[in-house]
């Protein structure tokens, strides 16, 4: 039988293991062994070799791809929300009525779907030219979003957008792991939360100044963001160092897992169509709606029964989910963007539909809550690296994130404007101490080979999540406001307020538009505070995860590799419950002293 030594891997904290077998031969790549034995063989997990694209920068050079990373995330931000506070205006000026909402849903299913395949492609292809490709499709769909001329076409534009915006989030946190050591990663893409900061603070303000040029301003909405992203395609071809990867195209595209994106596209579209459009498009009881849930369910079952059992390169390996750690981590992704993005989304309509602020106050009113996200996100970096942990940073987070949203129960008609502020920041802050720091955990708990497919798997979750809060919370808030206002008002003034085409002032009597903002302001404190227990939950999750030392040492895993012997699969399950009592145990010494060393040579 074979014999089997285990050492530690400082980076990843997987195991690596060597098989002694006589007369097995076995070649090791970044995230491939192929072993055989009396003219038999088989091939494990991903079965074909996949390259190592890590490199070291000198520092210059560092510095100067970082901000073009910056740049690409501040792009994507500010296409984002731009053009969604431009939509009321374009809705008028194409004639698209209620099914503007499509612009935002289209862009949704483009960013969503594309996040399983971009890490992936990214290990096949090479991460520079899939990032181009990205930011790419953000220019190119900007510029005809900008030239629509039916609604059609504007949201065909917006998938595309959101095509491009998808493969940047996965795409730079990926290349920032390939060129920053674990170590200091958290400090460089602490950095990344201001970019994402500062394009969404800058979003609303620049729409609101490009309304103000004319009735066609709403197509500036589109082509700034894309002159932008223009400007971007050209420093990354400059400044971005290029690590080929080996083969021709036609090599490149059959290690593509193409089973596996045909199956998560389809159920990644057939589920987020109705989810997004339940209750306000269409009715959640509806045989469309059901009948799209139920395929894309099915779609979605086959795409996990796909990478586990059929692809050689899957695009999402369940073994990712095989190991508490990250299990846990992953599923915090899903609930705290599921309250996240409905706190994003829902904080200014409380402002203005119940508040009466104007859509500009309430973009004022929101940035406590960027800004304070944007600082937290830098100074988590940092604390990070000087701590060499992340668990207590993500604890911190989850625990202000779970008193702000506590806090927005007490959110009323008459709260004064220090206290949103004041509220509004704590939470912010939770929120920019979890989301990178977040990220780091992730990459430091996975194998090296799996760090691209780990971090779109996550941004995945995270964007269904997203998806699935904005459509439960306006849900929520639907059957709230017209449970108290149904038998109150009458059936032409209900009809009015249900579909948004009443404003506070309208031709209502005070008695009606008190009933009215009282029902409102209790609907959204329902939504607000059922944000908070999924906080909570992810904060109570942040105990059962694995504290990794960041010791920066990578080189010993690099040139190792992963090889893995041919009866590993057999063992899984054991190897991930051997795994979890590994990590659970105090660190080596010779652990402290490699970090030791780093630091001094740093």
């Amino acid at each position: 039988m074979a014999n089997l030594t285990q050492p530690r891997g400082e980076e990843t904290g997987a195991e690596i293991e060597r098989s002694e077998a006589p007369g097995a031969t076995t070649t090791t790549t970044m995230a491939t062994t192929t072993t055989s034995s009396a003219g038999s063989s088989s091939v494990l997990d991903d079965a074909a070799p996949l390259e190592d694209q890590t490199q070291r920068l000198p520092f210059a050079r560092l510095i100067a791809a970082y901000l073009c990373l910056c740049l690409c995330y501040f792009t994507s931000y500010l296409d984002m929300n731009t053009a969604t506070q431009t939509l009321p205006t374009i809705s008028r000026a194409l004639g698209a009525g209620p099914s503007i909402a499509w612009a935002g849903t289209a862009y949704l299913l483009g960013q969503t779907a594309i996040q399983p395949l971009s890490g992936r492609l990214s290990d096949i292809a090479g991460r520079k030219p899939v990032l181009l490709a990205s930011v790419g499709c953000i220019v190119v769909g900007g510029l005809l979003a900008g030239f629509a001329r039916s609604p059609a076409w504007l949201y065909a534009a917006r998938a595309l957008n959101g095509v491009g915006g998808g493969g940047v989030s996965s795409l730079v946190s990926i290349v920032v792991s390939d060129l920053v050591s674990l170590r200091d990663r958290g400090k460089y893409q602490g950095f990344i939360s201001a970019a994402i900061g500062t394009g969404g603070a800058a979003g609303p303000f620049v729409a609101a100044g490009l309304l103000r040029t004319g009735p066609e301003g709403w197509r500036w909405s589109f082509w700034v963001p894309a002159v932008v992203g223009a400007g971007c395609c050209v420093l990354l071809l400059f400044l971005l160092p290029l690590k080929p990867v080996r083969g021709n195209g036609r090599e490149k595209l059959l290690k593509v897992d193409w089973l596996g994106v045909g199956a998560s596209v389809t159920g990644i579209v057939l589920l987020l169509i109705p989810i997004s459009s339940g209750g306000s498009i269409w009715p959640w009881s509806g045989t469309l709606t059901i009948s799209m849930l139920v395929v894309g369910g099915f779609f979605f079952v086959v795409f996990l029964l796909v990478e586990g059992f059929v692809a050689k390169i899957p695009i999402m390996p369940l073994r990712l989910f095989r190991k508490r750690s990250t299990a846990i981590l992953l599923v915090q992704g899903v609930l705290h963007d599921f309250a996240w993005q409905g706190t994003q989304y829902f904080i200014p309509l409380y402002l203005q539909t119940v508040r009466g602020y104007s859509p500009m106050q309430s973009a004022v009113l929101t940035l406590p809550f960027l800004l304070a996200q944007s600082i937290a996100g830098v100074i988590s970096g940092p604390i990070m690296t000087r701590l060499a942990r992340y668990i207590p940073v993500l604890r911190f987070g989850f625990a202000l994130w779970t008193l702000g949203a506590g806090l927005k129960a007490l959110f009323s008609l008459d709260t004064p404007i220090a206290v949103y502020a004041i509220v509004l920041a704590i939470e912010g802050a939770g929120v920019g101490f979890v989301h990178q720091p977040g990220l780091v955990a992730l990459q430091a708990l996975s194998r090296s080979e799996d760090r691209a497919v780990a971090t779109s798997t996550r941004n995945l979750l995270r964007s269904l999540g997203g998806v699935a809060g904005v459509a439960v919370s306006t849900a929520v808030l639907y059957a709230v406001t017209s449970s108290a206002l149904r038998d109150a008002l009458p059936p032409a003034l209900f009809a009015r307020v249900m579909d948004g085409s009443w404003q506070a002032g309208e031709s209502a009597s005070a008695a009606f538009e008190t009933a009215i903002l009282d029902a409102r302001a209790r609907g959204y404190r329902v939504v607000f505070v059922m944000m908070t227990p999924l906080i909570g939950l992810c904060l109570l999750g942040g105990f059962f995860v694995h504290d990794k030392i960041l010791n920066g040492d990578e080189a010993r895993d690099e040139a190792a590799g992963s090889a893995r012997p041919q009866h590993e699969n057999l063992v899984l399950g054991q190897r991930g419950r051997d795994e979890e009592a590994t990590n659970a145990q105090l660190p080596r010494p010779e652990t402290l002293l490699l970090g030791q060393r780093e630091e001094k040579r740093g």
